[in-house]
């Protein structure tokens, strides 16, 4: 049996976040998630044996709250996934900048302070060249193409893989810094048939994935020491 990993997931009271945590209790990790507020999911997670910690992201004192209280819990990391994320469309940004603020700091920069500040609390070590760490931003995959309605929220998450690919650079040999970029995983529960047919419609494969194969794309990740400054897209050929 192999030995038990540990993984810190951002994000995890909902959808992939969730799917994340409750994949990787079942295979026996140990699992360090965050949340914004509490639900009965983190609950359900925390049965499994999820290490639950509240955490704003937007918040600094939080990001670095979270650094000690994963210190206190655990003495190395093998994964830090950067799922948490925010959705608002241009409208609403154009109204509230605060909005605009909130996904800079949740997508772009949260992770990089997270992500080095882990490093110096609990350093990884490469091994024969491998490295001892990886870290996944999880981001868009039409983030590079952006949208006309969603100029900030893309914008955010080109940034976010900007930020992977710097820290790649910075960080390697002791880890390896990856984005893996989703397109349409799950529906919404209140997306009806219309609404679904139309997210589906430029879809090269027109179905619902579902959140494992995210949790698949990142069993990848882990598994592929040689993957390093590396973007998965997975999106059902939608970028095509």
């Amino acid at each position: 049996m192999s030995q038990a990993r540990t993984l810190v997931i951002t994000g995890v009271g909902r959808r992939i976040g969730a799917h994340l945590a409750a994949h990787y209790l079942a295979q026996g990790d140990r699992v360090i998630g965050t949340y914004r507020e509490s639900n009965e999911t983190i609950t359900r997670l925390e049965a499994q044996g999820l290490i639950a910690v509240p955490c704003d992201l937007t918040v600094p004192a939080d990001v670095s709250h979270l650094v000690a209280n994963i210190s206190r819990y655990v003495q190395t990391v093998d994964a830090l996934v950067h799922n948490a994320s925010v959705w608002f469309d241009d409208a609403v940004c154009e109204t509230d900048a605060h909005k605009i603020h909130e996904l800079y700091e949740v997508h772009v920069t949260a992770p990089i302070t997270l992500t080095l500040q882990l490093q110096q609390a609990i350093p990884a070590v490469s091994t024969h060249g491998q490295a001892g760490r990886l870290v996944v931003f999880i981001t868009d995959a039409q983030c590079l193409a952006g949208g006309s309605d969603h100029a900030h929220y893309f914008a955010s998450k080109a940034a976010a893989e900007s930020a992977a690919r710097s820290l790649a650079q910075k960080l390697a040999p002791h880890t390896r810094v990856n984005t893996l970029a989703p397109g349409l995983i799950l529906f919404y529960p209140h997306d009806d048939a219309a609404a679904r047919s139309a997210r589906l419609r430029h879809n090269l494969l027109p179905f619902e994935p579902g959140a494992r194969v995210i949790a698949q794309t990142l069993d990848y990740f882990l598994s592929c020491p040689a993957l390093d400054a590396t973007r998965i897209t997975v999106d059902c050929g939608y970028t095509a």
